[in-house]
């Protein structure tokens, strides 16, 4: 009798954060923070099937100790925020050539900051600590049984398809029952190939579900380097990110046309942006300034902005 009030407490006390990130009009799943070990456990057993590149770029962006700052870590909490791409237009000889952002990049910094207040603040009466931790967030919120892989591996929620940002955080919080489902995909992914005949670089194999990351144009497209001569300039659609995939799914029909957030470049700003930008020039551009700020671009570093952004819209307008 005695062990059974502190457990149901704790329970009320998870589905509670639930229901708080949820009349933000957010969605959220909370796991064991054991579950670490099983996501761990999946990287590494698909890491004979990803490129060293690849794993590369895996092994520097995840980690699987949680922070000090959550001195008894008892749960992992993946939330999905539904968040629209974004377009701007920009100006060339006199054309305007619309130029579209996929979700995950405008405002990304203040998002992933927003959701992890909101869950330290719905805690802290409880005494309870919470912090951000860089997990493979599409694969948590897959297991967890808040999101479904599309057969391009991209994470959908059911109603916002896959125009979500994924934020995860690990917490003293109990988890309560454990959603664990691990991972699943998208039932109609079993006859539909619209993705795999729209991407250009073929990344979507036909071999297995798992992509052919190595061969995506996201992958390198998001970096400073220079791109592979194998990339088509016509593959390119977006100012950074890619798509292709996504716009022809069925699960987005619905959603694949709404738009966040706009820009207007004029011709000079265009060809400021073509060229190359820092913060020493923005202190001077306060328009050019101002409106990558309202796009939520402006806590990038310099080498995003002013290399990656520039090469990949000049590609795009000599393509176009």
């Amino acid at each position: 009798m005695m062990s059974e009030a502190p457990r149901q407490d704790l329970e009320m006390t998870s589905a509670a954060l639930l229901r708080a990130l949820e009349a933000r009009g957010w969605r959220a799943a909370v796991v064991p923070a054991g579950r670490l070990a099983d996501l761990r456990a999946e990287i590494e057993c698909r890491r004979p099937e990803v490129s060293p590149a690849v794993m590369a770029v895996v092994d520097r962006n995840l980690c699987f100790t949680p922070p000090a700052a959550v001195a008894v870590p008892r749960s992992l909490i993946v939330v999905a925020v539904p968040h629209a791409c974004a377009r701007v237009t920009v100006v060339v000889a006199g054309e305007t050539v619309s130029v579209p952002i996929p979700t995950t990049y405008c405002h990304h910094g203040e998002i992933q900051a927003d959701v992890t207040r909101a869950i330290v603040a719905s805690l802290a009466p409880a005494a309870l600590s919470a912090a951000r931790m860089p997990l493979p967030e599409k694969l948590l919120a897959v297991c967890a049984g808040l999101a479904r892989y599309g057969r391009n591996n991209v994470a959908y929620v059911d109603g916002w398809g896959s125009f979500v940002e994924l934020v995860t955080c690990v917490s003293e919080l109990a988890p309560g029952a454990d959603p664990w489902t691990g991972s699943r995909a998208l039932p109609r992914c079993e006859t539909c190939e619209a993705c795999r005949r729209a991407c250009p670089s073929g990344a979507i194999g036909e071999d297995r579900f798992l992509a052919h990351c190595e061969l995506c144009l996201t992958l390198h497209n998001e970096s400073e380097q220079p791109l592979p001569s194998w990339i088509e300039p016509a593959w390119h659609n977006c100012l950074v990110g890619c798509l292709r995939c996504q716009k022809v799914c069925p699960e987005d029909l619905a959603l694949r046309d709404q738009v966040a957030e706009t820009a207007a470049f004029d011709e000079r700003e265009t060809g400021l942006l073509t060229a190359g930008i820092n913060r020493e020039l923005l202190t001077r551009e306060s328009g050019l300034r101002d409106k990558l700020d309202e796009l939520g671009l402006l806590g990038y570093d310099d080498e995003f902005l002013g290399v990656t952004l520039a090469r990949n819209l000049r590609v795009l307008l000599e393509a176009r």
